[in-house]
Order: C-alpha cells, then structure tokens, then sequence
C-alpha cells in the first residue's frame, strides 16, 4: 500500500477526510482510522485533534494494554472485543488491566459510533484490513524517549528497552510503517506546540505568566506568620499551641482536601477552579488584615488554606498536561522557583512591612494583594481555555483504591511525613526561637528566608544527584546528615552559627521532600500507580504533618522555652534517617 508524507496536522486531516469519504466503512458500518507509531511518537495528540475535527470517538489502545510484557496479547484481545464486535454488528467492548493486582481487568463497554479513531501501538495489528485509514506517527528515537519520560515519569524510562523490544516484535509481524495510507513525522513543530497553542487557546507566555503568578502565593501564607507570631502573642495573648495552629491548619487543608480537589478539578476543570482557588486564597489573607480579632484570624487562615490546597493539588498536573514534553520540565522548575522565591520574600519582609503599615494584621493582609495580584494573570487564562468552549483540562479519574497494603508505599509516606512534620515545624519556630535569644524580629524573619532559599537550591540539586548516583539513599542519607546538624546546632549553640544552621537546614528539607517525590514515581510500577501512590503519600504526610507546628508549640509550653523543639526534631531527623536508610532502589514497587 503507497503511503504519503505529509507536513503537519492540517495536511493531514485534509487527507483523512478524503479517504473517508472515498473509501467508507469496512468493519460493519463502523468506519476506522488507525493511528500508530512507536512510543512517544505524538499519536495521542495527533488523534486528539483528529477526534475533534472528524467529530469522532477516540479509543486509546495504552487503555487496553495488558501491563507492561502484555504487548501482543493486547491486540489479540483487543481485536477480538472491538474490531470482531464491530464486523458483526454487536457491542463492543475493550480489554482492561487491574494494575492493583497485576491481573487481567474487567472489559469496558464502547459507545456506539459510525467513526472511530484507535490510537496506540498496535492499532493498525487491532483494526487490520477492516481500517478504512491508517496512520503512520514517528519521531527520532531520543525526542521520542524524552517526550515519553516527560508524559508518564521515571516509571516509563524503567520500562523503555523492554516495552520498545516488544514494539519491534510486534511491528515485525504486523502491518507498520510502510503499510500506512499516511504518514506523519512529529519532529515538525505542531506537536510541539501543545495544547495551549489550540486555536482559541492561551499562548505558552501567557500560560507561564499564570503559572509564575499563582505560585508565588502557595507558600507565602505559611512563611508570612513565623515572623509576626511574638507580636501576635503579645497582642492577642494566645498560647505556643494555637500559635501552631495558625500553621497547622493550611498544612491540615493541603492533606485533607486533596482528594476532594481533585475531585472537583473533574467536575469543573482544572483551569476554573484554579481561579477559584485564587479567590479563596485571596479573600483569606485580605481577611487576616483583620486579625485584630482571633476568630476572624483563624477563618481567614483556613479560607485561604483551602484554596492553597486546590490549587496545590491541581496545578503540577495542569503543567504537566498543558505544557508541551519538551517544555514541561521548564514550566515546573519555574512554578517551584516562584513558590519558594515568594515564601522566602513573605519571610524576610513581614517585619518591615508590619513596621513599615503601623500593625502586624495589615502585613498579613499584605499577601491577599499579591494572591489578587496573581488572579489578575491567570484570569486571562482561564478565558482562554473556556473560549469558544470548554477546553480545560481534566485530572485522570481518582476511583481506583488507593495502595493500603503495600509496605513500600507505607514506608515512603512514613518517610515524607517525618521529613514534613521538622519543615512545618522548623518554619513555624525557627523565627520564633531567635526572638527569644533576643534578636530583632526583622532579623529572624531573613534567617527564615535563608532557610527558604536554601530549599529552592537543593530541590533542583537532590532529584539530579538521585540520577547520577542511581541509589537514592546516599543522598537521603546526606540530606539527613546535614538537617541533623543544623537542628543539633540550634538545640546546643543557637547562637555560634545561626545562619550555617539555617542554611543547612533548608538543605536537608528541601532535598528530602523533592527526593521523596521521586520515589513516589520511581517505586510505581505504572503512570496510574504512581497516581494513587501519590494521592496516599501526600494524605497521609501533610495529615501527620499537619500536628507538628501545634505540637512543637505545646512543647515549647510545657517546657517554658524552645531548645526542647530542637531536640525533639534531632530526633525525628534520627527516624528520618533510618527511614532513609530502609528505602532501597530493589524493595517491591507499588502497584
């Protein structure tokens, strides 16, 4: 069969349509387009768009395939469920894989449709001689490889060599490259270009700018506080404890509330409710420029928790999904830039703007101004998305149990809940302990900052040094090491180097949380695994962690002073460290 090149996407729909209508049904009165291609090769967005501008269903083989060695036995099901189905005129259905248990899924019924696109490897083996189009997708092998690892996480990249030898088994005994009615190389720029640049979508600026703008106010809430707390105490005569909750409750919003935003991300999508989680947080820290009274204070506090947690939980899968691959790693390294960069401004400047306004509750308002600041630039986001339509992206579906019985997964959300409890506990006290020593509150709100800023560093420096030296325990284990330190110091000599203290202490957390994250993708045995592991994980850790601020509070009451939260965190980093150490690269993964 002669197969033609074509340029890029709009070409292609073109010659589709054409064929179509030339050539009509050959499986029933179902009408099939084939899209295929190796891994990685853009199929996907190609039949996105192809969908769209045929107005026909699209199926997903990646749905269909029977885990990771099930290649061939995929198509051989597949084809029996749908095409046969199809031919006969009967329901079809397609085959499914249970990645929980590692066993063959219940099949899923189809919607019935004159025209149907079937995209993945392995479709043109599926559809056969009943395909009215075929489609060929390729790209060069490396943009392939790092658009794959860029889409599903390090899973995939453990996986590349033995999934990409079945693709050329497969391939070598059913139709391929040279058997398309089209083909299509992806190298060219549309694929590149990403879901933003849809017509009536934002430009990829215009969607960085949003991003920028909304993580600036992710942390500045928690980090706003430390500084102020002494006046706050003196001003409202609150004890150590509800001092704590003050910073206990957004952590408390980010564990609990997650699963609820990701629900409500599917129900509204995902650029709509980040604006609304704008709002919310927003309206909460104008609130607390009110805090003059307690219970105004704590509502504004959790008002503007909550929208930290929707927005928290939804905009690193927004990124992912709006961005295109080779881009999408830019985008998050920018969002963690402008969310640590504004928690270290929040804390190094609350002090003199409470000097500089007259009061502490007008410095805390101070932040709704740059939350309102931040929905001004995503607002034209969000009418982007929704112009002409609804265009939003949309979470993967939360309905699959989470990994309960799994003793790895246990194990890292254990890890990530210790190493969470000293980095809410550290930032709600570690301003706090100096002003006690007797330092000036501006002072001890930069030393938070340089604990702040230490984080942004060895974020991006720890997940590199986990891929070069390929078992992530030497890192973990130096992180500890150096938070060790830093707690033992401010515990024994808080005033012979506060700020090497401080410093070392941003290293050890900033590290052990973005490696920590890491293993929640590199221990899941599937892109979906590593969704529920995730959604477990960060339950679980920011729960537990969420007690940790009051509770450190209620120890610095019970003790009359602060060196007994340092001691308290030495010896969490000591159970951290052993956590660590229990983390090797060969335990079970996470199903």
């Amino acid at each position: 069969m002669a197969s033609d090149a074509v340029s890029d996407v709009d070409h292609l729909t073109t010659e589709v349509q054409r064929l179509v209508a030339d050539r009509g049904p050959r499986c029933g009165d179902v009408t099939i387009v084939a899209v295929d291609g190796p891994s990685g090769s853009g199929k996907t967005t190609l039949a996105a768009d192809l969908g769209r501008d045929l107005d026909a269903l699209v199926l997903h083989v990646d749905d269909m395939h029977q885990g990771w060695t099930g290649l061939l036995s995929s198509v051989e099901l597949a084809r029996a469920s749908l095409v046969d189905a199809w031919s006969q005129g009967e329901p079809a259905s397609h085959p499914t894989w249970d990645w929980d248990d590692d066993r063959r899924g219940a099949d899923e019924a189809v919607p019935q449709a004159n025209l149907v696109v079937l995209e993945g490897v392995g479709a043109f083996a599926i559809a056969g001689d009943s395909a009215a189009v075929t489609v060929w997708v390729e790209a060069p092998t490396e943009q392939r490889h790092d658009r794959a690892i860029a889409r599903d996480g390090e899973v995939f990249a453990s996986h590349w060599d033995l999934w990409a030898d079945q693709e050329r088994q497969l391939y070598a005994v059913s139709p391929g490259r040279d058997d398309a009615d089209v083909r299509l190389d992806t190298g060219a720029p549309w694929v590149d270009s990403g879901p933003a640049a849809e017509e009536g979508g934002p430009s990829l600026a215009l969607v960085v700018i949003g991003v920028v703008a909304v993580s600036l106010s992710m942390r500045t809430l928690m980090t706003s506080l430390p500084p102020l707390l002494p006046q706050i105490r003196e001003d409202l005569g609150l004890s150590s404890l509800w001092l704590g909750v003050l910073t206990t409750l957004p952590v408390l919003c980010m564990g609990l509330l997650a699963p609820a935003a990701a629900r409500l991300g599917l129900r509204l999508g995902v650029v709509r409710c980040i604006s609304l989680a704008m709002v919310a947080v927003a309206a909460g820290n104008l609130v607390r420029g009110f805090g003059n009274e307690v219970v105004v204070l704590y509502l504004g506090t959790l008002c503007a928790g909550a929208g930290i947690a929707l927005a928290g939980t939804l905009l690193p899968g927004m990124v992912k999904d709006f961005f295109p691959s080779g881009r999408a790693g830019l985008a998050t390294g920018l969002q963690m830039i402008a969310m640590m960069g504004g928690a270290g401004v929040a804390a190094g400047v609350s002090v003199p703007l409470a000097d500089a306004l007259g009061d502490w509750e007008l410095s805390l308002g101070f932040w709704g101004l740059v939350a309102l600041l931040g929905m001004v630039f995503w607002l034209p986001v969000d009418l982007a998305v929704h112009r002409g339509g609804d265009h939003d992206q949309h979470p993967a579906g939360t309905g699959h149990r989470l990994p309960w019985r799994s003793t790895t997964a246990w194990l890292v959300a254990a890890f990530l809940a210790v190493q969470s409890w000293q980095f809410y506990s550290t930032l709600a006290w570690l301003s706090p302990t100096y002003v006690g020593h007797g330092w000036d509150a501006h002072d001890a709100g930069l030393l938070l900052s340089v604990f702040t800023g230490a984080q942004l560093v060895s974020g991006l420096v720890g997940p590199a040094i986990t891929d070069r030296v390929g078992d992530w325990r030497i890192p973990l284990v130096g992180a500890g090491l150096c938070g060790l330190a830093g707690q033992a110091g401010v515990w024994a000599a808080p005033e012979a180097a506060p700020w090497v203290w401080a410093l070392l202490l941003g290293a050890a957390q900033g590290a052990s949380f973005a490696i920590g994250v890491v293993l929640l993708v590199r221990y899941a045995v599937s892109p979906a695994a590593a969704a529920r592991f995730t959604a477990m994980a960060f339950l679980v850790s920011y729960t537990v962690a969420s007690m940790g601020p009051t509770t450190m509070g209620a120890v610095r009451d019970l003790t009359g002073g602060y060196s007994a939260i340092w001691l308290v965190l030495a010896c969490l980093m000591v159970v951290q460290l052993g956590a660590g150490l229990a983390l090797n690269p060969k335990r079970e993964p996470v199903r």
